[in-house]
């Protein structure tokens, strides 16, 4: 029998105070997780969680860690990943914004002093590739591209990022697409029209410095891709909701693993797979 608990996966239960965020809450979904969460008796899902140094920092499942939060838990459930391995890329989630007209975010430019012209995207999508401080929005339903050159200093360009994002976020619909979906697939398969907001390419760094200056990106724009992800736990909340004796904690944890291994409880899958959320 394998270890998987050693060799596939870092699964641990960690203090709330010790783990810093670098990206901001979803509202409507954190509202609805939390509504879950308050009235289930268990976490499904652990957080991703990456180690650098001393520190720790919540790279995927800020509104689980923050519907823990407000219910009272002092510790989560993570998996854990070192945040230099290679095996953890950084990524850049877009947004496919519908019904989102080019011109509001040109108007925006506008009101705030940042520069923004027409290009086309190929040119846009290599300049965003040569140079940090540039978003790049794309018409879905049409030919414009508008390029905006952006701040040089990382707390300028959250805070610019921030404003863009509220031009849409809680007045438009969107999803996250994701940054290697070709532009000729997604004018030829969405359904809607729309702007695909194409935000800078950040480095780990970069979530380091935000994370340690308790910044904030705005939500839904990292995207860590990691191996081995765990889901379907199943890890009783009510062990989340005090930090005493947390040794003992993490002991019953692993023999929990261990004992699910054993049975043959435990599946991995390397296949894509497509879901239809709830």
């Amino acid at each position: 029998m394998i270890n998987y608990t050693d060799n596939y996966f870092d699964l641990d239960l960690l203090r709330l105070s010790d783990i810093r965020l670098h990206e901001a809450t979803e509202n409507n979904r954190l509202r609805n997780i939390y509504n879950r969460i308050s009235k289930s008796k268990y976490l499904m899902n652990p957080v991703i969680v990456g180690r650098h140094g001393h520190g720790i920092i919540l790279l995927d499942g800020a509104n689980r860690y923050g519907s823990l939060k407000e219910i009272g838990c002092k510790l989560i459930l993570a998996q854990v990943f070192d945040y230099k391995s290679n095996d953890l890329i950084l990524d850049t989630w877009n947004h496919l914004v519908y019904d989102f007209e080019l011109k509001k975010l040109e108007e925006y430019c506008i009101a705030n002093g940042l520069e923004a012209r027409s290009v086309s995207y190929s040119n846009g999508i290599n300049i965003l590739k040569e140079k940090f401080n540039f978003l790049l929005a794309v018409q879905i339903n049409g030919n414009r591209n508008l390029l905006v050159r952006l701040s040089p200093e990382l707390n300028r360009i959250l805070k610019q990022l921030e404003g863009i994002t509220k031009l849409y976020f809680k007045k438009h619909s969107f999803d996250r697409s994701e940054s290697d979906i070709k532009i000729s697939d997604l004018k030829q398969y969405t359904r809607k029209e729309g702007s695909l907001i194409v935000f800078p390419q950040f480095t780990k760094q970069h979530i380091i410095n935000i994370a340690d200056k308790n910044m904030r990106l705005p939500a839904g724009i990292s995207r860590h891709r990691i191996k081995n992800r765990v889901l379907h736990v199943k890890y009783e909340i009510k062990k989340l909701m005090n930090a005493g004796d947390i040794n003992r904690k993490k002991d019953d944890l692993k023999k929990m693993l261990e004992d699910r291994i054993d049975k043959n409880k435990v599946r991995q899958y390397q296949d894509s797979v497509i879901v239809f959320d709830e």
